[in-house]
């Protein structure tokens, strides 16, 4: 197995430009540019995969090899080239890559992160012909062989362990995001095929789509899930060469059927609200698509007498293969800009970030509005229930935040906070609409009630199976008289509920001792300079925990993007849709940083009406990252100008 190296290209790109048609969700005709990438001549490029800088694909020429093509350097990297043995079907992750290696009998695993120089790892050592790879994050999953009783495994690269789904039958079509894996399957119930779904951080596994094979076909390679949608190819056996593509919403249930007509449309790929796949209407295969739920379906690319083939998409950039009597390698981008949740206040825009982002919940966190203390640690607590973070007054819940609640199905609330900070009218607000209310989670001040909340995140993750994600012994900890520090590792808090912490700038209070012992805390993250956590005191945490690390930067901007690059790097977030949110005042960042960890991205703070260097420069080194980017706020908190200037780097 060699490592991968840099092979000159020949004639790298063939661009083609044209406006479509593309229909946004704003009813914008978008500009949609093609390029034709891995251009050599005498070489297949096939099964391209995005993973948004960084583009990879199986080049064949007698034997393959694998070649990542960089958007930002405008470079190719191979990996195997010339050593005589086949990689192939790579998959992508934002900078990490995995693929089959066939220097051996049977195809083996293989990993590595174009973001570091470590070497690159193989993962499995076993005697099973492994096959159809895929990475979200640090989740790979695999089949181990084709023939009957094959399994689905997964490896997490940050742990360091394997599993096996449970339950499968004859699985394909495999796809994983956020920890997620959704699988096509025949006969795990008898005389049906269906879409599953398997949590591996719960261990909870659940059904999308059961259907009779008498009477309905679903195409078994055909699976596609991200975030909460999931897609696959289906068909009545009655009409079997009428494909259509149908997606589902995990949390609400409810089903899309982007494309109804006669035509063949197969192989889709999902990201966000784009929908993309293979279509036969014309003379030639084509790749449309639909950018949101109530807009028709439109033609992405228009390769006129060639063939495209198996999209896959990230953000607004689409790959696909193309045929010009030599497989080719397709690009095509079209305008992406930032989107704005905001309200008439902090209240309104808590409830609009809780409806548009989870849709549906059974569990949801109240904290109050009116002061951060409290609130800071309530980002893993809601991580951990898998639901949103909501704001409230004091004195009574607002009419937006009840309505939400509502709306979104909830069933069960956990109030954080004393009633010094939420009255008692709220329980009797929310028991009257017919909720739930737990007890509260509260204690004598802010770090006693950080301490409570960490007791209870623990609880809730030491009550799931064996077979799950276990407690980390983790916390983050922050400055108790501060919110940036805090809100700058919200979402990671909620995504991989680790606990935060409050401490003095110069001394850990009893509260805080405490949950450290009790939660058998062993590694800390101390978030902030020696300003707000002194040098002296890192040490006292050092001395109570173990290893520490400290992110920081010159400020808060700084700092928060120190946050969300460390996020990024452990291989807990991604930049699928980065969050932003004023570093000026922490209501808007409470509920968007809970929501930034649902979907699985980091949350950044800004200025209102202008963007500070250290953000310019996150920003700029991570071009073509960012498949999306959800501003929290109105304009009174982050200015149209400042969301221009982010749109340049969506681009």
């Amino acid at each position: 197995m060699s490592g991968r190296r840099r092979t000159a290209r020949i004639s790298l790109a063939i661009a083609t430009v044209a406006a479509l048609g593309v229909v946004s969700p704003a009813n914008a005709v978008l500009p949609v540019t093609s390029t034709v990438l891995m251009n050599q001549p005498g070489y297949d490029f096939t099964g391209p995969r995005i993973g948004g800088r960084y583009i990879v694909a199986e080049r064949r020429f007698g034997t393959s090899d694998v070649v990542v093509y960089d958007r930002g350097t405008d470079d190719d990297t191979s990996i195997g080239y010339g050593d005589g043995k086949d990689q192939g079907q790579p998959a992508i992750s934002g900078s990490r890559i995995v693929w089959i290696d066939k220097t051996e009998a049977d195809g083996e695993i293989w990993y590595d992160d174009l973001a570091d120089s470590a070497l690159a790892k193989r993962v499995t050592t076993d005697t099973d012909d492994d096959v159809a790879v895929s990475i979200d994050g640090n989740h790979i999953v695999w089949k181990n062989g084709i023939i009957p009783g094959r399994h689905i495994r997964w490896y997490d690269i940050e742990r360091n362990t394997f599993g096996t789904v449970p339950d499968t039958n004859l699985p394909n079509g495999i796809s994983v995001d956020q920890g997620r894996i959704c699988w096509f399957d025949t006969d795990k119930r008898a005389g049906f095929d269906g879409i599953y779904l398997y949590d591996i951080d719960t261990a909870t596994s659940d059904v999308l789509q059961e259907s009779s094979r008498a009477a309905t076909i679903i195409d078994p390679a055909s699976t596609s899930l991200h975030g909460d949608r999931a897609a696959w190819v289906q068909t009545a056996i009655t009409t079997p060469t009428d494909l259509n593509i149908y997606t589902r919403d995990t949390r609400t249930r409810q089903y899309v059927i982007p494309t109804g007509n006669v035509w063949a449309q197969t192989h889709p790929s999902i990201f966000g609200d784009l929908t993309a796949w293979q279509d036969a209407r014309n003379t030639t295969k084509d790749i449309y698509g639909q950018w949101a739920p109530e807009q028709p379906d439109i033609q992405i690319v228009a390769a006129s007498e060639y063939d495209d083939m198996y999209p896959d998409v990230y953000g607004h950039s689409i790959v696909s293969q193309r045929d010009v009597g030599e497989d080719r390698v397709a690009l095509s981008v079209a305008p992406l800009s930032p989107h704005r949740l905001s309200g008439a206040d902090r209240y309104t825009t808590s409830a609009e970030i809780a409806l548009e982002t989870f849709g549906a919940s059974r569990n949801a966190v109240i904290a109050t509005g009116e002061g951060f203390p409290d609130a800071l640690c309530a980002s893993a607590l809601a991580g951990t229930l898998d639901g949103p973070l909501l704001l409230t007054r004091k004195a009574a819940l607002p009419a937006p935040t009840l309505s939400v609640l509502q709306d979104l199905g909830v069933e069960n609330v956990w109030i954080v906070g004393g009633t010094g900070a939420i009255s008692a009218v709220v329980d009797a607000q929310l028991a009257a609409a017919g909720m739930t209310v737990m007890p509260r989670v509260s204690g004598i001040d802010r770090y006693d009630t950080a301490r409570q909340v960490a007791y209870l995140v623990m609880d809730i993750v030491n009550a799931r199976p064996p077979e799950a994600d276990q407690w980390r012994r983790a916390a983050f900890f922050v400055n108790g008289s501060r919110f940036p520090d805090a809100l700058s590792v919200a979402a990671h808090a909620y995504s991989e509920q680790i606990p935060i912490l409050l401490v003095r700038p110069d001394s850990v209070p009893d509260p805080t001792r405490d949950a450290i012992t009790f939660c058998a805390i062993d590694h800390a993250y101390l978030i902030g300079g020696t300003a707000v956590i002194s040098a002296a005191n890192a040490m006292t945490i050092d001395s109570l925990v173990g290893p520490i690390e400290r992110w920081a930067g010159a400020d808060r901007y700084a700092t928060t993007a120190i946050c969300a690059t460390k996020g990024v790097g452990y291989g807990w977030l991604d930049y699928d849709n980065l969050g932003v949110a004023t570093g000026y005042n922490f209501p808007d960042a409470l509920s968007g940083g809970a929501a930034s960890g649902y979907v699985g991205s980091p949350l950044i703070l800004t200025r209102p009406t202008t963007i500070d260097p250290s953000t310019y420069d996150f920003l700029d080194q991570r071009r073509y990252d960012f498949g999306g980017m959800t501003v929290f706020g109105g304009t009174g908190a982050i200015g149209d100008g400042v969301l221009t200037d982010f749109t340049v780097y969506l681009n």
